[in-house]
């Protein structure tokens, strides 16, 4: 005779990694890491020069246009293209 098993309890539901909630934080998570990357001091450090682009300085105006894609890409990825609201 075999000892009595007991009976697996089935896995909680979660996403899996083709559903568009999953996708969606993995792209967001990718856009942190860049802008964090983005903003560190290599990047910076290319246009901390005297130069000025109309009147703004180049540093200004680097971190004014990255802020703006930032907000612009995370607003897009969160918006998604799902179509449920």
């Amino acid at each position: 005779m075999s000892a009595p098993t007991k009976p697996v309890p089935p896995l909680p539901p979660g996403p899996l990694p083709d559903q568009p909630e999953q996708r969606r934080g993995q792209r967001l998570l990718f856009v942190a890491v860049l802008f964090g990357v983005l903003l560190t001091f290599p990047f910076l450090g290319t246009f901390d020069r005297e130069t000025r682009i109309g009147g703004v300085p180049g540093l200004y105006l680097y971190v004014l246009l990255i802020w703006a894609a930032l907000v612009a890409l995370t607003g897009w990825l969160v918006r998604g293209k799902s179509g449920k609201n």
